[in-house]
């Protein structure tokens, strides 16, 4: 059994990393949203591992009977509160399990190949690119593939992608070597979208050379804007944009069973927005 016949799943990219044989690519699929391409059928073995650490392909998700321990939390660093979304406290998590000698597999925006993507960062300057939410799709491949089972790890990501790597790493008994770090979420949207609506803004300011979700350029309360770096200037996007207006009514995503609060890990995370 393999992942051959799995069509609309969350693209978490875990059973590209735990295939032997390395036949197993994420691409994009007609709709804009990563997925498990075989590149030679003939070459599995059908040992079924990509199907056990798939987090879409079992059902068995329900919300656990746990005592749940809510804090609001914040960064003393003022500068790292207005480059983060929120209030930094991802960052501040990840700075303190470096000193402690992890290694972190966190979510930078790559302008060059225009898509936000899994990385390690090992210094607390690497650990800077992970800065700030990215209302896109990430691409986990080549980050999940950085990473060594022997070592030690904060791995974060979206609830389907840490599920997922849950499943990996307890299928090869290193889950004490992980710490898992997630977040709230109601989906993504087409990779299409953000490519089409670039297009668009790059006739403006020239090729896209950054991109920030939620900046603070202005203050905490004009938080809901991207900030648009490029060739030619920069440009701050409001929230009735075009793009933006598609994430606020949420018509463009794939809502995810693991979306509801069912899982929780270690560290799982959530803007304490009150106005």
């Amino acid at each position: 059994m393999n992942i051959s016949k799995i069509h609309n799943c969350y693209g978490c990219g875990v059973c590209a990393i735990s295939c032997t044989k390395n036949i197993i690519s994420i691409e994009l699929n007609d709709n804009g949203f990563y997925e498990p391409r075989i590149s030679d059928v003939n070459k599995c073995t059908d040992c079924g591992l990509c199907f056990d650490v798939c987090a879409y392909s079992h059902d068995e998700i329900s919300l656990q009977n746990l005592e749940i321990h809510s804090y609001a939390a914040w960064s003393n660093d003022s500068a790292v509160r207005r480059k983060c979304s929120s209030g930094g406290v991802g960052f501040e998590l990840g700075r303190m399990m470096l000193s402690k000698g992890y290694k972190v597999c966190g979510v930078r925006y790559n302008a060059e190949v225009v898509r936000a993507e899994h990385y390690i960062a090992t210094t607390l300057e690497e650990l800077i690119q992970s800065i700030g939410s990215k209302y896109i799709q990430s691409y986990t491949v080549d980050g999940f593939k950085g990473i060594s089972r022997k070592e030690k790890y904060l791995v974060t990501g979206t609830p389907c992608q840490i599920d997922s790597f849950r499943r990996y790493i307890r299928r090869f008994r290193v889950e004490d070597n992980f710490v898992l770090m997630d977040f709230f979420c109601h989906g993504v949207p087409s990779m299409f979208v953000w490519q089409k609506y670039l297009k668009d803004v790059e006739k403006v300011v020239g090729k896209v050379t950054y991109a920030s979700w939620r900046n603070k350029w202005r203050g905490w309360h004009d938080s809901w804007a991207i900030g648009i770096d490029g060739e030619k200037h920069g440009k701050k996007v409001n929230w009735h944009d075009s793009y933006n207006s598609l994430i606020k009514e949420r018509k463009t995503f794939v809502n995810s069973r693991l979306s509801q609060g069912d899982k929780f890990y270690a560290l799982f995370l959530g803007d304490g927005c009150l106005g």
